[in-house]
């Protein structure tokens, strides 16, 4: 191990001139000695002869305050010097090379424009110049600052054409930031170049950001926060942390935060109302803000709106779909320097109309009127089949689960249907897996054992059930395991009968959004309901099902989840007069409607994602071996290749990395074509910043790191700005206070022996 040396930063040099002022106290004590002259007295030769005897001690004693003395101002002047220890390999090995991990913000606010040149832009040209005028043979890793991070090159690359390579096919960034998981990659990093390429003696980090607060504050808590201090200390303590400051303080901004459709489902002849929310991230307000509404790439309206300082504002359009198929609805609020944000994308599926199967369970023949007739009453009130209706419902017998094709229809309502056989399960599992929705009346011919166990599990597996994603990110659906290792199809558990009559119902303060259109207007009609029989639902513990309506002692009445790509909804009564009064109220029908309008919403909501999430699409297996493709927002169209499981295949795409609009073509047999939307999160739209000091007290508390807003070229001194971690200044200032309370001590000592003597 080598022996460490006394060393200081070059910035602290200057510093040392005030060891000059040690010669102060031996200064003052020779221009203190009095000069005698001599003259023959009896008693002074007496004092004289006696002063003589203790002349050693007398000097020794001075002496030693004297050095004392000099010492401590050679301490303090050394202390404010800020020395620190360091390897002699350092500074005698001048053979050794220097690893330079270089990490680019690769977080959309860096596309902010403040003149021709981008943030992004300029962070890639400094890039460039501390590649170019580092010394040959020097290695370089380069990690994009991204949520998750990338690194492009992490093994170190001595050849720097590799690096100017990569940095040149940077595109544009539109994503967000973790700092986080960017920290624990450049301690990854670090260690892996320290095996691979032991000449590499020295390591650089260089953060190259527009140190965005959003981004850089991680808002992490308990063991995540510990975690992440400890991976900084450790990239802290193994290379020199640098930060390049790229931004510029009190940045305006202007984004599009939000679009959307305010109809739960857009249906060919029929207007559509949109909706869009443009944020004003700045300190001063936006005055006749255009907003441009863009269809399939054709701008068809335009409007001014007044957008206050730090505040909202909404932009409506109306807009008549003429045929049905995909929607690329775009708005624009064009005028500020980040244009990233300054659009927002919407997939809009226009269907020729609502597509509704009702499942009778009651035999054929029967002569009242059952659940489904209540229910396609409610949903077409103009009667089924009718013309020009925005929902056709069909109605049929249960054979119909297996006769027909279910991709045809939006939503199923399966009312007081017996049971399921594990055909049918598997049917209804694979239209739920296509982007379907089923809702569940139940009654008195279900056989609620037969519904746990082919749709649900068991009441003694509801403690274990453990939620899972969906294969698709865009949905925000979650699938359990049950029978078979399958995922339950049903929210609940389907449990004993009640026949306790139940006299009002529970709303849960309206905090669904299908009983929002009950807040203030038919409140006392729906909470009147009267139930005379249920069943008991039991919704597993860890389940993301939601209770909509419950009955007046706290039992679940309707129960939905996201299920595989669609949606199920779960009533515990029936739509029958001998169940509920439900058909006779007037809460009924737009009940109905509005579970039918929130399941369909839902299969739009899976078309319009945030970037860097991945798109899956589903088709059935046959079409593994027909070509799947996805066209890209910059114009690339790229393959897919299938993942085959069972009578399915998915298809998964996650190169997301660009807004706009992915055409997903899924070819012969199903030969289907869907549009997927990719927006930027809005929260990066927001460039306050963080200061320096800021963030050396609230993210890197005690990790020493250097604040620039240039490069400064690699053979000028960084290192002497760094405020190293292994500084002397604290021990030199605590043996200042010794040698301070020991100087005291003696000149006491002294004195008060010399008046004894």
């Amino acid at each position: 191990m080598p022996f460490p040396l006394f060393a200081f930063g070059l910035t602290s040099l200057p510093m040392l001139g005030w060891l000059a002022a040690a010669a102060a106290p031996i200064l003052i004590h020779l221009w203190s000695r009095r000069q005698y002259r001599e003259m023959s007295w009896a008693a002074m030769e007496f004092l004289l002869a006696a002063i003589q005897r203790h002349t050693r001690r007398l000097l020794f004693e001075q002496w030693l305050l004297l050095l004392i003395r000099t010492l401590i101002i050679v301490l303090l002047v050394l202390a404010a010097a800020q020395p620190f220890w360091e390897s002699p390999a350092s500074i005698f090995n001048p053979g050794g090379k220097t690893h330079r991990v270089l990490v680019l913000d690769g977080s959309y606010s860096m596309a902010y424009k403040p003149t021709e040149q981008s943030r992004f832009d300029r962070a890639k040209e400094l890039v460039r110049q501390i590649v170019e005028e580092s010394r040959e043979g020097d290695g370089f890793s380069l990690v994009l600052m991204t949520a998750p991070p990338q690194a492009p090159v992490a093994r170190p690359a001595e050849d720097s054409s590799e690096i100017l390579r990569e940095i040149a096919d940077l595109p544009p960034p539109c994503a967000t930031l973790d700092l986080q998981a960017t920290v624990a990659a450049v301690e990854q990093i670090l260690e892996t170049a320290g095996r691979a390429k032991p000449r590499l003696t020295r390591h650089e980090v260089y953060f190259i950001t527009d140190l965005q607060r959003v981004g850089w504050d991680p808002q992490l808590k308990g063991q995540a926060l510990i975690e992440f201090r400890r991976r900084s200390a450790a990239v802290g303590q193994k290379a020199m942390i640098v930060v390049i400051d790229v931004g510029q303080p009190a940045a305006e901004n202007l984004a599009v935060t939000g679009l959307r459709s305010l109809e739960p489902a857009a249906v060919a002849g029929r207007e559509v109302n949109l909706e869009a929310v443009v944020h004003n991230f700045g300190r001063q307000s936006k005055g006749r803000q255009p907003v441009e509404l863009w269809i399939d790439g054709r701008r068809m309206e335009q409007k001014f709106i007044e957008v206050p300082a730090g505040g909202d504002a909404t932009a409506a359009f109306a807009h008549r779909f003429e045929a049905p198929g995909d929607r690329a609805v775009e708005v624009r609020a064009p005028g500020d320097a980040l244009e990233v944000d300054n659009s927002r994308y919407l997939s809009l599926p226009v269907r020729q109309a609502i597509r509704v199967l009702c499942i009778d369970g009651r035999p054929s023949g029967e002569r009242f009127r059952g659940a489904a007739d209540y229910v396609a009453a409610a949903l077409s009130p103009e009667g089924q089949g009718a013309i020009g209706s925005p929902v056709q419902v069909d109605t049929a017998a249960e054979s119909a689960l297996a006769e027909r094709d279910l991709t045809r229809y939006d939503c199923l309502f399966l009312c007081n249907v017996a049971q399921f056989t594990a055909n049918e399960a598997r049917l209804l599992r694979a239209y739920l897996q296509n982007g379907g929705n089923a809702v569940f009346l139940l009654g008195d011919r279900v056989l609620a054992d037969r519904y746990n166990h082919e749709l649900g599990v068991d009441a003694a597996k509801a403690s274990s059930f453990s939620p899972e994603p969906t294969a698709t990110a865009i949905s925000a659906g979650k699938s359990r395991q049950g029978r078979a290792g399958e995922g339950s199809l049903l929210p609940a558990h389907i449990g004993t009968l009640v026949k306790q009559p139940q006299y009002r119902l529970d709303a849960l303060d309206f905090r669904h959004p299908i009983l929002r259109t009950y807040r203030g207007r038919g409140e006392a009609a729906l909470l009147t309901t009267p139930v005379f029989q249920y069943y008991k639902l039991e919704i597993p513990k860890g389940s993301a099902a939601r209770k909509v309506l419950a009955l007046a002692n706290g039992d679940p009445l309707v129960v939905e989840e996201a299920v595989l790509r669609g949606r199920v909804v779960l009533m515990a009564t029936s739509a029958e007069v001998a169940w509920s009064g439900l058909p006779l109220w007037p809460s009924f029908v737009p009940l109905i409607q509005e579970v039918l309008a929130y399941c369909v919403a839902g299969g739009a909501k899976q078309r319009n994602f945030t970037v860097g999430e991945p798109i899956a699409v589903t088709a059935a297996a046959a079409a593994a071996d027909a070509p799947t493709t996805v066209q890209t927002p910059d114009g690339r169209t790229l393959n897919v290749t299938p993942r085959t499981s069972g009578e399915w295949a998915c298809s998964e795409f996650a190169e997301t990395d660009r807004r706009g609009f992915y055409t997903v073509q899924i070819g012969s047999p199903s030969n289907r074509r869907e549009t997927f939307a990719a927006n930027v999160d809005p929260k990066e739209s927001d460039l306050a910043q963080f200061t320096p000091e800021e963030l050396r007290a609230e993210v890197w508390p005690g990790v020493p790191f250097v604040h620039q807003t240039t490069w400064q070229n690699a053979a000028a001194p960084i290192a002497a700005a760094l405020v190293r971690p292994a500084g002397l200044q604290v021990e030199l200032l605590y043996i200042v206070l010794v040698f301070l309370l020991f100087e005291t001590f003696l000149a006491w000592r002294f004195g008060h022996r010399g008046m004894q003597q």
